[in-house]
């Protein structure tokens, strides 16, 4: 039920009429009892309660019922039965008042009565006329239910065992880790299960419910679903929530040292008056475990709890009746017995009554109108069981709530629902002074202690090597604990310390907790980063100015974990890298004012998925500078240190395929980064916490997303105190790539090709000066001095053909530069550079006057795409040969992968071919780049080739960016490329089918460059490329189309470059003509040298041609646009 309908029944003011439909008319003294609920014997006519006045020379008599209104279905139960109450008054024995009264109608007035039935309240009013000089006290009233002429209920107000209404508190604990949960609006299907169901049903009865979110859920529904919070606050204005208290990470209070209890229920009670403006009084003690030193069950046992609430506010802790409270009555509420002058007060849970809410709505209700004056029932336990979350979906135990929460409604002020906060002063429910037994609810160990044989769960887990430990032998969870504490101890107390604290104890979160006998996967995802406390413990010291240098970098195992980070610090920013995937896992800064923060690193955060310091799918943990493609980021990285100390340091950190150089200077708040992807492009995820302290009190209200121009940084700032995480990129050649969010972090992934630089910045901003909040001058400034002066390298040399070497740069290339031969040196070769040509950006294809071979080559004078020179100190490699031929393996030579009759050759067009004889019929087969089937060959699916005939095949093959390995951009043809889309029926043929050949392409030169000409119809039109005449090879990517524009009039010539799978259109119009470079309205060979001659600088062209030159659309005028000119030539 998402939304408690009230169905209000209309009828008129009926003159003379005492009867409104208003429950506030009746007080307590006018209660004549309850009548017990489920004990009618039809479906409906079930009483509840029965009150009486007399007044105005009328007798008043009200009957609630438990059935007359469906709330849920908005239906008057009554109004399709037979169904009537019988009224008999009775003084001394003898009968004074009888009368039936049809009660289908919801009103009646005359004949010396008038009744009323509200819907709304389950509510039956009577009013008779009454000149009877006899007192209320004196008269006996019975009452009769008929239901089909059959007597289905009876009340009788002198057998009544409880005429003083009935006393009840309901409280719901939540509990789940810091981070995204569906607990606050349930699993599927949403309208039957979440907390919000029971927030809803308090909401519309006006019910007090008493509610915990422990100190980990509160910041998760901040972050993630903060309008949760938002309606507890409203409840407290409405009168319908209290909040109670705990301790903080919901630890097992008795197994560690009363520092920590202090500490936590501290901070929790203050998190609560923070985010809520409620002062709790009352305390929810974790798992209810109940211990004492030195008594049965105590193997563990370190803390007595009674001395941890009172000097924090608390009065009350809520316990259970028959483990902790045996003996005592459980509809009191008592005082703990103790020799210390504390004056805590227990309030026991009923858990008959419990039971009875989750299984017997009516027994329920009963329970609860059976404790008279003087006795409170106390429903608690874990608010997931009446939301009908995880376990307990699809039970009854929602339905069974809701009932008897409007029960309580109904048959106010018969029933008082309580917050246990005005319970405690309320003399009536007052016990006696009890000894607290030891222990814990029954099904996690009860008199036995946390999970039963003295404790065995907690003393279990203290004694199981921690998952993250490199020890040898390795640290048990019990001694990492109490080294992180006694760490703490000693730490200086400022902000990182604290944060120190929240790591502690909120991984010590349900301490031990087993299933199935053993301890819990995610317990051990908690309690192996326990030892991250550490960390900040190391950082606090480093921010009180107690480090002797100023700016060093070095080893230190800082976590404790018996493995060493590398740490890296100034005067201004403290980093911590994890040799897992290279990364910073802890990023810190200092204001210089005695102010630091946290901006990288989300410990409290739960780590869902790890038991080490590893990156997570749900983003909650990803590190700063996490190498994510190639996917590197869970890889140990070997890291150097260059330069230990001085004013400059830095350090190195590698692996396969990417490396990444760390350099800090003192008196800077960034960190200068230098990546290298070896000529290939990389993908950086880092994430920001900026201030976590506060963002685990304020959620994400105070983040700032921090955007300069185009991208030239990315971070997020804190408003709050202007703590800033951010990448600044400048013109260093990366770009950002996408952003992402996890719980406590938020964070940005860029990209870049080869080598690139950047600054990761980690310090104060001050506020954005732009409308949009996204601009500051601190970043600016610094994102302009982030530039590419950094000279591309060459990586590596193959020679895949005796005419062709194919070269691997760090960086895209100038074009020009790598085109001119004059920049190439062979060493040990006999023969001499013809030609070279860039592809792919960063690929350098050599191809030579003659056959040969040799050893090495070196390059000078090339020019990346910012103008630097290649690096001297890498700009020579060895010449590797090309270990296996690419080959076809397929039906014609047994799928023999190391056969070799069917090699393919390379061509002076750039791609590779081949050419041999099939006979009649089907044939499948694949490229091969190896001898093995090790996952080198494609495409995916494998090819058929179709024959009616003997036949000769053509076959055409692009190996990509690098020869010898898959790497997913290969292609390969046996037929001619054809051009598929969605105009293609509107030119005789069928739209998106491969096997149409309305669209064929030609290569009229065979040169690897294909076209087609066609008027297309007006419109705007999707098309694409497919190979061989299916979908097997997409030659766009992502499965996306081209898209185009046509006036319906001009032509408009595809084009499709096998060599670098590229396909593009020129459209022939009035206003341009693509090719006509100089104007005349002519395609020819002048167009072709002012084109050569503009490239080569020797020429200008007008800017109306400047789009006639562009033919690709690339918005860049190159040696492509050359050849698409000679092409429009040729084919003229």
């Amino acid at each position: 039920m998402k939304k408690i309908l009230f169905y209000v029944a209309f009828s008129s003011l009926m003159i003379g009429s005492q009867v409104k439909g208003d429950l506030k008319f009746w007080s307590i003294d006018d209660f004549l009892g309850f009548d017990e609920v489920g004990d009618c014997n039809s479906e409906f006519g079930d009483m509840t309660s029965i009150f009486a006045k007399i007044k105005n020379e009328q007798l008043l008599i009200r009957v609630t019922f438990d059935d007359m209104f469906n709330r849920k279905q908005n239906t008057d139960n009554f109004l399709n039965e037979n169904i009537s109450i019988v009224l008999k008054i009775f003084h001394q024995n003898k009968r004074v008042y009888h009368n039936d009264f049809s009660i289908i109608k919801t009103n009646h007035f005359g004949g010396g009565y008038n009744f009323l039935r509200t819907l709304k309240y389950n509510l039956f009013e009577l009013a008779i006329d009454w000149d009877e000089n006899i007192s209320l006290n004196e008269l006996k009233i019975e009452l009769q239910v008929i239901n089909q002429k059959l007597i289905v209920d009876t009340f009788n107000s002198d057998i009544v065992e409880n005429r003083n209404g009935g006393n009840a508190a309901f409280v719901h604990h939540g509990n789940q880790g810091l981070t995204y949960s569906e607990v606050f609006y349930g699993q599927e299907p949403l309208e039957n299960t979440g907390f919000d169901e029971i927030l809803e049903v308090h909401q519309a009865t006006n019910i007090p419910g008493n509610f915990h979110l422990s100190g980990t859920l509160m910041p998760a529904a901040e972050w993630h679903n903060p309008e949760f919070n938002d309606w507890l606050v409203s409840g407290i204005n409405d009168g319908y929530v209290s909040m109670l208290t705990s301790a903080l990470g919901q630890h097992i209070m008795p197994f560690v040292h009363n520092d920590m209890n202090d500490w936590s229920v501290a901070i929790e009670t203050d998190m609560v008056e923070y985010r809520y403006g409620y002062f709790p009084k009352v305390a929810w003690v974790p798992e209810r475990v109940w211990l004492s030193p030195g008594v049965y069950p105590e193997a563990g046992v370190i803390d007595w709890l009674g001395d941890n609430w009172e000097q924090h506010g608390v009065e009350a802790v809520i316990l259970d009746d028959y483990i902790h409270c045996a003996g005592s009555d459980n509809k009191k509420i008592h005082w703990m017995n103790n020799d210390l002058g504390i004056n805590l007060r227990v309030i026991p849970i009923d858990n008959d009554f419990v039971g009875m809410m989750h299984y017997d709505a009516d027994a329920a209700k009963n329970h609860i109108s059976s404790t008279g004056q003087y006795g409170i029932t106390v429903y608690g336990t874990d608010w997931e069981v009446a939301a009908e979350m995880n376990e307990h979906f699809d039970t009854m135990f929602l339905d069974n709530y809701e009932s008897v929460l409007w029960y309580s409604y109904d048959n106010y002020p018969a029933i008082n629902i309580w917050k246990l906060d005005n319970a405690i002063y309320n003399s009536d429910f007052n016990g006696t002074t009890i000894d607290v037994q030891n222990g814990t609810y029954g099904l996690l160990g009860g008199f036995d202690g946390y999970g039963g044989s003295n404790n065995s769960w907690y003393n279990n887990w203290a004694a199981t090597p921690s998952e993250s430990d490199f020890h040898d032998p390795k640290w048990n969870y019990g001694t990492v604990w109490n080294d992180a504490f006694g760490n703490l101890m000693s730490s200086p107390n400022n902000s990182l310390s604290q944060l120190g604290w929240y790591t502690l104890m909120i991984n010590l979160h349900e301490t031990g907790w087993h299933s199935e006998g053993e301890i819990a996967g995610w317990e051990h995802h908690y309690s192996s980063h326990i030892k991250n406390s550490n960390v900040f413990v190391e950082a606090s010291k480093w921010a009180n100015g107690d480090f002797t240098e100023t700016t060093s970098c070095f080893f230190n195992d800082v976590d404790h974990d018996g493995g060493e980070e590398l740490v890296m610090h100034n005067d201004k920013i403290f980093a911590v890298f994890e040799g897992i995937g290279g990364k910073i896992n802890w990023l810190y800064y200092k204001d210089g004012y005695g102010n630091a923060y946290s901006v990288v690193g989300s410990d409290i955060a739960y780590w869902s998925e790890t038991n080490g310091d590893y990156n997570e799918g749900n983003n909650n943990h990803v590190a700063a500078l996490s190498d994510v493609s190639p996917n590197q980021q869970d890889a140990i990285y070997d890291i150097v240190i260059n330069q230990g100390q001085g004013d400059i340091v830095s350090a190195t950190l590698s692996q396969y395929g990417v490396s990444k150089t760390i350099e800090l200077r003192t008196g800077d708040n960034f960190l200068d980064i230098i990546y290298n992807f070896y000529g290939d492009r990389g993908y950086v995820k880092s994430g920001w916490s900026p201030d976590l302290l506060d963002l685990a009190w304020s959620g994400k209200s105070n983040l700032q997303r921090m955007w300069g121009d185009y991208g030239s940084y990315s971070g997020q700032r804190n408003s709050s105190s202007g703590a800033t995480a951010a990448i600044v990129l400048g013109a260093g050649g990366a770009s950002h790539n996408t952003s992402f969010e996890g719980t406590l972090v938020k964070g940005d992934e860029i990209y870049g090709d080869g080598i690139f630089s950047f600054y990761l910045y980690a310090g104060y901003t001050s506020s954005p000066y732009n409308e949009s909040e996204t601009k500051v001058i601190e970043l600016d400034g610094l994102a302009t001095e982030v530039i590419d002066d950094i000279g591309p390298q060459l990586i590596s040399a193959i020679q895949i053909a005796p005419k062709t070497l194919n070269l691997y740069f760090s960086d895209n290339l100038d074009a020009e530069s790598a085109e001119n031969i004059n920049n190439y040196n062979l060493n040990g070769y006999e023969v001499n550079i013809e030609s070279a040509y860039l592809i792919y950006g960063r690929k350098v294809v050599i191809n030579l006057d003659e056959e040969g071979y040799g050893e090495s080559i070196s390059v000078v004078g090339l020019i990346d795409a910012s103008g630097n020179t290649v690096d001297p100190f890498n700009n020579s490699v060895a010449i590797e040969e090309l270990m296996v031929i690419p080959h076809l393996v397929g039906d014609f030579n047994n799928w023999e992968t190391a056969n070799h009759d069917y090699d393919l050759i390379f061509n002076e067009n750039g791609y590779w071919e081949i050419q041999f004889d099939l006979l009649a019929g089907q044939y499948e087969y694949k490229v091969i780049e190896s001898n093995d089937w090790d996952e080198n060959d494609w495409p995916g699916v494998n090819q058929i080739i179709n024959l009616e005939n003997d036949s000769q095949v053509f076959l055409k093959a692009n190996c990509g960016f690098y020869t010898g390995s898959r790497n997913w951009d290969e292609y390969v043809m046996h037929t001619n490329p054809i051009i598929v889309g969605d105009f293609i029926s509107e030119i005789g043929g069928e739209d998106w089918n491969t096997n149409d050949l309305t669209g064929m392409m030609i290569d009229t030169q065979n040169n690897g460059i294909y076209s087609w000409e066609v008027i297309v119809p007006d419109g705007e039109w999707e098309f694409k490329v497919v190979l061989n005449n299916t979908w097997d090879q997409d030659t766009y990517g992502g499965g996306a189309n081209f898209i185009l524009s046509s006036n319906g009039l001009d032509p408009t010539i595809f084009f499709y470059d096998f060599k670098n799978n590229s396909t593009n259109y020129i459209q022939n119009n009035s206003n341009s003509l693509p090719g006509d470079i100089n104007l005349d309205a002519l395609i020819n060979v002048i167009d072709v040298v002012t084109l050569v001659n503009y490239i080569l600088g020797q020429a200008s062209i007008e800017e109306d041609a400047l789009v006639n030159a562009d033919l690709n659309n690339d918005s860049n005028i190159d040696i492509v646009d050359i050849i698409m000119v000679i092409e429009i030539i040729l084919n003229s």
